[in-house]
């Protein structure tokens, strides 16, 4: 067998776990573009359903959208509520999909929502996004920490069973996260500070302290956080070849943080202008054709991967066993 039937082989075996999907969340999304995802091999995808800039009226209203139009797709789709749901999904060639939110501002001070949003569908968030919220600093913003509603969060989160999802977090506040958190925390969508300097991206501090609490770090695909706007396997396998040399391949996993060019897209033209704070000047934001690596090149991801040198075991932890070994230890 050559080397490349190989690796299509192991893809199509493995389970493959997108950790953070990039469509723009709102009520009107047409969810039949999951469709791209389980078409590319993918057989679990966070969908974002809200985030900070987003009030949270908003938020709700996209998440029952949500799970109303997943449940809707029964011939090709699953809402992954337990692991076994995403299994039995993958077994029968359908996509699993679950939700996830990026910042406390969806709970409007109450951490009762927690409740709603996880009887929903939802399974993951990070508690702030870009910019400080009432439980924690953002990246783009002077981050004060996680505070005590934060840590009330936190703790309500792993009695959910609810990932807490630290991407877009400031660097202090990620970490009073880790150490407040009774579950692994996980890096859904973030790269290394180190080959790429961003404010988005994460230093080897967070790394090490996420891995050691049992979490991961997802691969982002967007060319801006990768560097130079190049979103081509070999600038991807830099970046996780760079976390799984310092920690570990047991802790490093895919966020690619994709939307497929069919999906539909609501125009956020009003919002992005009114709310620019978020993604603030010198970052890079405004960098002309801002690529998205795809999960089509998982494949030839992989490729290199084991050219470099990843052993198959390896690679399927990255692809997905990683992500489900947490889901098992987290969702309830």
């Amino acid at each position: 067998m050559t080397q490349r039937e190989g690796i299509e082989g192991l893809c199509s075996r493995a389970l493959i776990w997108d950790c953070h999907a990039g469509t723009a969340p709102h009520p009107d999304v047409d969810l039949s573009c999951v469709a791209a995802w389980r078409d590319a091999g993918v057989d679990f995808i966070s969908m974002n359903i809200g985030f900070d800039a987003m009030d949270w009226k908003s938020c709700l209203a996209t998440a029952t959208s949500y799970r109303k139009q997943v449940l809707a797709l029964a011939d090709i789709a699953v809402l992954a509520e337990t692991v076994d749901d995403v299994l039995s999904a993958k077994a029968s060639g359908k996509i699993a999909v679950a939700f996830d939110i990026e910042g406390a501002n969806a709970l409007n001070n109450d951490l009762a929502m927690l409740s709603t949003y996880h009887e929903i569908g939802v399974r993951q968030m990070l508690l702030a996004y870009n910019l400080n919220t009432a439980a924690a600093g953002g990246c783009h913003d002077d981050d004060s920490g996680l505070t005590a509603f934060g840590r009330d969060v936190v703790r309500e989160m792993n009695r959910l069973g609810m990932v807490v999802d630290v991407s877009h977090m400031g660097k202090r506040s990620s970490l009073d996260v880790i150490e407040e958190s009774s579950q692994p925390v996980i890096f859904s969508h973030s790269n290394a500070v180190a080959l790429c300097d961003h404010g988005r991206n994460i230093d080897d501090d967070q790394i090490r302290a996420c891995a050691e609490s049992g979490g991961f770090v997802g691969l982002n695909g967007i060319g801006i956080f990768l560097g130079n706007n190049d979103v081509s396997e070999e600038v991807l396998a830099d970046h996780v070849c760079y976390i799984a040399d310092l920690v570990g391949p047991k802790h490093v996993a895919l966020g690619l943080d994709w939307n497929p060019p069919s999906a539909t897209a609501p125009d956020l033209t009003e919002l992005v202008a009114s709310r620019p704070e978020f993604w603030p000047p010198g970052q890079r934001y405004d960098t002309p054709g801002i690529k998205f690596a795809s999960p089509q090149q998982i494949p030839g991801l992989c490729r290199i991967l084991a050219e470099r040198g990843w052993q198959p075991a390896d690679l399927e932890a990255f692809l997905g066993g990683n992500a489900l070994r947490l889901a098992e230890a987290v969702w309830r």
